[in-house]
């Protein structure tokens, strides 16, 4: 089964920028790497409908800590976007650890079809 329908924006913000968006929507202090807002009235399979925003700052960050490119963290949070429209959970450490199941399995499925650094070149 695919996607029926998807309506979705992303956007590429510095650590300053989704810090203000993290402390207003979600209550936490600080910058995160990906904050997701679902508008349809409940998650579905078949339906991806929402506004994502992006750390390019936690992008490099996190790349240079876990030993991987920019390119390939912002590409894990578009599917870490993706994964929270459709229903998909982090809030606690088994749900944690399916996420990044997937995460790893659309990753590892993308990197072998797309060279990765090439989506990202001028």
């Amino acid at each position: 089964m695919g996607v029926a329908r998807a309506e979705l924006s992303w956007q590429f913000v510095q650590s300053e920028r989704m810090a203000q968006f993290n402390e207003k929507f979600l209550g936490h202090p600080g910058s995160t790497d990906v904050i997701t807002f679902q508008y349809s009235q409940r998650a579905e399979k078949n339906s991806l409908v929402g506004d994502v925003l992006i750390c390019i700052d936690e992008a490099f960050t996190h790349a240079e800590l876990y030993n991987t490119t920019p390119q390939s963290e912002v590409l894990r949070y578009v599917i870490h976007s993706i994964l929270h429209l459709q229903g998909f959970n982090d809030h606690t450490a088994s749900e944690q650890k399916l996420m990044k199941e997937y995460e790893d399995k659309w990753l590892s499925w993308l990197e072998e079809y797309v060279e990765i650094q090439t989506l990202f070149k001028k």
